[in-house]
């Protein structure tokens, strides 16, 4: 991976204890992002707190967090980082929405 960015969004969610962590690369088929970042939070709390982490280090990187949805509440947040799009789930909404599912064509690279 030659990312630094996302290298570093990676580490950062792994760091934080995020759970299941992948990424995408969507840059053939999203004209708008080069990277989704798909990950599990362990409950809302920390679902706020990683998108937190993650705007931090895009801060950092020079990248402008264009908007995050979601609040302390959501079992879904996302951070668009432009390039960067991260979703974060809280527990089984990861299974109901099914993002990995949808994106089936594309390479899902899991991140341990």
């Amino acid at each position: 991976m030659k990312d630094k960015i996302l290298e570093q969004i990676l580490q950062t969610l792994l760091d934080n204890k995020g759970e299941n962590v992948c990424y995408l690369n969507v840059s053939n088929v999203n004209p708008l992002a080069e990277y989704y970042v798909i990950v599990t939070a362990t409950s809302s709390r920390h679902a706020m707190a990683l998108a937190n982490y993650v705007d931090e280090v895009l801060y950092k990187n020079n990248v402008i967090t264009k908007h995050i949805e979601g609040n302390e509440k959501s079992e879904w947040i996302l951070v668009d980082g432009l390039d960067y799009i991260i979703h974060i789930f809280v527990g089984d909404a990861r299974l109901r929405y099914g993002l990995e599912k949808m994106w089936s064509n594309l390479e899902i690279i899991k991140v341990e």
